[in-house]
């Protein structure tokens, strides 16, 4: 029963996308789908100097160059011969499918600093070009699950290095049965440029703030757990890494692992490295909350329902788990007006020691006035109080409620939607 369905599923979106293809292929799509960024980026540049009102191929350029700077980051974690199991690590940037590497190149803290700063120029670049969109009408049909890095540089075409591994890594895509997604086409329109920009913003507040701290200390007593080849700054530490490399022994819990997470620990202690860096991530989460707010109202004014990778309330998704709904969409404005007083310091964070109601901690001193950043002492509440106030504090049972609204799941929806 399940392949019969499975079988008809994927028919169904074979015929529609037969159907809505009936225009010619977008130019970037050739260059997504053999994974040359690079030559794909001076291509569409030349055009739109030819074209600036092209703006198909202006979204087109945008989308390369948001994929481009995941292509960029997979090469920089395969010369360096990642781990696989970092996947299951907390930011992003360490859980790609990144293939084995058998010969990687040595890494420092630095290396790791000029990645994501990299990252970040790449995103920049993306959003000032999706930035340039004016035409409401804009429409850009791709094969999103095709799309391809060549990680490893070989050349070849292989699944494991397709977009569609990398999504299935982040998120959960039971939507659409694997066996279909080659022929799925989607497409995307001006609230998805919107939604694109807001990511940039999203993932580039990630990356300043591990850049604006040093965690140098961290890294010398646990990079090794992440990358095989890296330049110790303990001998000893060095000489028990080769042991169990030798070993193929490699446990969690042997007394050196234990003893390197207790330091891991003790390191989680971050010196104020650049404080320009933390400001930046106040600006970016507030430009978030702004597109997040243009994205629906761009929402809100389709009236077609064209292979939606966002959809609004009157529209079917081929990809998102979640489908908006009049509940849905006010619960999420409440939220980004909440957000907003909290990023404006009008409302505070519920202080998390004490019994004081009117406590808070100020998120926007947080991230206007930087300061070192001990994490076990922030926890505990002490390291904390630099930003700690008497004032209006954001109600837990509001947020209680928002999280009723999504279903108990706003944590999903708020990444699907930004």
């Amino acid at each position: 029963m399940f392949r019969k369905i499975t079988l008809m599923t994927c028919s169904l979106l074979l015929i529609a996308n037969s159907l809505a293809w009936g225009q010619q292929k977008p130019l970037v799509e050739k260059y997504l789908l053999t994974g040359k960024f690079s030559q794909g980026e001076q291509d569409l540049k030349a055009h739109l100097e030819k074209h600036p009102k092209d703006d198909q191929t202006r979204l087109g350029l945008g989308t390369l160059q948001f994929m481009q700077a995941l292509d960029h980051l997979s090469k920089s974690w395969y010369r360096y011969g990642i781990n696989s199991n970092t996947r299951n690590a907390i930011l992003p940037f360490f859980r790609l499918p990144v293939p084995n590497n058998p010969n990687p190149e040595q890494i420092e803290y630095e290396s790791v600093r000029q990645v994501f700063k990299n990252m970040i120029k790449d995103l920049e670049q993306a959003d000032q070009t999706l930035a340039k969109i004016e035409s409401k009408d804009v429409k850009l049909p791709l094969h999103l699950f095709e799309i391809h890095f060549d990680i490893n540089g070989d050349g070849k075409k292989n699944k494991a290095e397709d977009l569609n591994a990398f999504l299935d890594e982040l998120f959960d895509l039971k939507q659409i049965p694997p066996r279909c997604r080659p022929t799925t086409v989607i497409a995307f329109d001006y609230a998805d440029v919107i939604w694109l920009r807001g990511y940039t913003h999203v993932l580039r507040s990630m990356l300043e703030f591990a850049l604006a701290y040093d965690a140098e200390a961290l890294w010398d007593v646990s990079a090794y757990r992440i990358f095989p080849n890296v330049k110790f700054k303990y001998e000893f530490m060095k000489e028990e890494f080769e042991e169990l490399k030798r070993e193929q022994n490699i446990s969690l819990f042997d007394q050196n692992t234990l003893l390197d997470i207790l330091a891991s620990f003790h390191n989680l202690n971050f010196k104020l490295k650049e404080p320009e860096r933390v400001i930046r991530i106040h600006q970016h989460l507030k430009k978030t909350v702004e597109l997040s707010r243009e994205m629906w109202s761009a929402l809100a004014e389709e009236t077609d329902n064209d292979r939606e990778w966002i959809p609004n309330a009157r529209q079917t998704t081929l990809v998102s788990p979640f489908r908006p709904n009049g509940q849905t969409l006010a619960a999420w404005q409440d939220i980004l007006d909440e957000t907003e007083a909290i990023l404006d310091g009008q409302k505070l964070l519920p202080f998390w020691r004490g019994e004081a109601k009117d406590r808070g901690f100020n998120v926007k001193r947080f991230l206007t006035e930087p300061k070192d950043f001990d994490l076990i002492l922030f926890i505990h509440g002490t390291g904390a109080l630099p930003h700690v106030e008497r004032g209006d504090v954001t109600s837990i049972e509001k947020w209680s409620q928002f999280q009723e609204a999504f279903g108990g799941d706003l944590f999903s929806f708020a990444i699907w939607f930004n």
